[in-house]
């Protein structure tokens, strides 16, 4: 239950979309969306982990129903996981972390400084100093990808919710189901 009920207090704090949209040249505005989506995403994901644990029964010990009960949870939460990982994950990756490069911008010719005695040790030379920075690889690309997370964002936080809602009723059911089957005796905890 202290998992299902986590799952409740994670749906609830699913970032909302603005009626009016998100605007693709706010870039602050769509990083901190995505940003937030993706730390739930990534809550979400480690809650679902902690349900293997809490639902260990050595093979033996767990009867065929309870065996077909927990394999059909597990599979749920996988698919929901898979879909999340498929139609959301990538589009906030795009967004969060684009593909950089180190470049050189500049470059800076500075005498050889002198040296303690007053005499300048390279005979006047200078020395080249090269400055760099990273830039985005493709700004057109990761532009693109903006705009296509804030044309989407309304559809990505349903198809989030969407799974998990639908990840807290197959808990439910199998919290139901094992109600049933007198050989479990499990709470549901980590």
């Amino acid at each position: 239950k202290q998992i299902r009920t986590k799952i409740d207090v994670l749906r609830d704090r699913v970032p909302i979309v603005p009626a009016e949209g998100i605007d693709p040249s706010d870039t602050d505005a769509v990083r901190e969306w995505a940003s937030t989506l993706q730390a739930i995403i990534e809550e979400f994901n480690l809650l679902l982990c902690c349900v293997s644990a809490s639902t260990y029964k050595w093979g033996s010990d767990r009867s065929g129903a309870a065996d077909q009960n927990l394999g059909m949870l597990s599979s749920e939460l996988g698919n929901a996981q898979d879909q999340i990982t498929t139609s959301i994950t990538p589009r906030l990756t795009n967004v969060l972390a684009p593909v950089v490069e180190l470049v050189r911008y500049a470059t800076v010719v500075e005498p050889v400084p002198v040296q303690e005695n007053g005499s300048n040790g390279s005979n006047g030379q200078n020395k080249k100093v090269h400055q760099f920075r990273t830039l985005e690889n493709d700004p057109a690309f990761v532009h693109l990808c903006r705009t296509i997370l804030c044309r989407n964002a309304g559809m990505m936080r349903c198809v989030f919710l969407t799974n998990v809602i639908k990840v807290g009723k197959c808990i439910d059911d199998y919290l139901k189901a094992t109600k049933k089957d007198s050989s479990n005796n499990r709470n549901f905890a980590y």
